[in-house]
């Protein structure tokens, strides 16, 4: 996994810099056992309830769609891919200054966010919303051509909830970019060196410190959405056999569990 777990007792370095075990006092036993645990509810939760979800939606699609589907040679080319990716980025990062790089990322994560949020938050602020609410209904569209050839590049209906939960969702998303608090040594550069919403992060001293709380303990995204993506289908999966069982799910899910608790063990040991 690339788990990047700052060092419990120094705090985390700058990516290059030197590391100077006078900086930062040393966390508490209870408050590593916090960020910890933290971590793992973080990772843990959206997979669970987002795999969930996934079910609804697949059985939502009218049956016209086009189903998902992913060749063996995309399935091949997957991991090439992700790895030129990282790789990309790493070397980018060491080339061009990474100010600016981060400014254009966390906008464009800002907007990705919000939108996001706003659609994930959606389906539970409906059932607080009252029934005398002025509720209307928009319509988004984007069209190329004209006549015969005309061809719709972006059609997305809303309705007045949706702005609410926009509006609430552009909050936190403000505060993140105010805040910004949310393997190998490319790995690390490239987890460090984004000030973007591509890692979880949770003090190890807010215990001690509060909201000034600076000692943070790391996990990247990779270790939740690549497996996350994969147990959400093996959840599908195990729904196509109709065999009222959850065997393939439960089964990865606690294994999920077991290799990212013994991945946080390790990182805290070696002290990585």
């Amino acid at each position: 996994m690339d788990s990047a777990l700052s060092d419990p007792h120094n705090g985390s370095a700058e990516a290059g810099g030197p590391t100077n075990s006078t900086t930062r006092p040393p966390s508490t036993p209870e408050g590593i056992a916090l960020a910890y645990g933290s971590l793992l509810l973080m990772a843990l939760l959206p997979i669970f309830f987002g795999a969930l979800r996934s079910v609804r939606c697949a059985r939502g699609k009218n049956a016209s769609d086009m189903p998902e589907t992913i060749t063996s040679r995309d399935a091949a080319r997957f991991p090439i891919i992700a790895s030129c990716t990282l790789l990309g980025l790493y070397l980018f990062f060491k080339i061009f200054s990474q100010e600016y790089i981060n400014l254009l990322l966390s906008m464009y994560f800002f907007v990705l966010g919000i939108l996001a949020l706003s659609h994930t938050i959606s389906p539970f602020m409906n059932k607080f919303f009252p029934a005398s609410f002025p509720n209307r209904q928009y319509q988004l569209l984007f069209t190329q051509g004209s006549g015969e050839n005309k061809e719709e590049i972006i059609n997305y209906e809303f309705d007045t909830k949706d702005l609410v939960c926009l509006g609430l969702s552009s909050i936190v998303g403000v505060w993140y970019l105010l805040r910004k608090v949310f393997g190998t040594n490319v790995m690390v550069t490239v987890a460090k060196s984004f000030e973007a919403p591509i890692k979880l992060v949770f003090p190890q001293d807010l215990l001690e410190k509060g909201l000034e709380a600076n000692n943070f303990a790391m996990l990247g995204l990779g270790d939740v959405v690549i497996p996350g993506i994969f147990i959400a289908l093996l959840l599908r999966f195990d729904i196509s056999l109709k065999k009222n069982t959850h065997t393939y799910f439960y089964t990865s899910f606690a294994a999920y569990i077991f290799g990212l608790g013994l991945t946080i063990f390790i990182m805290h040991i070696f002290k990585h």
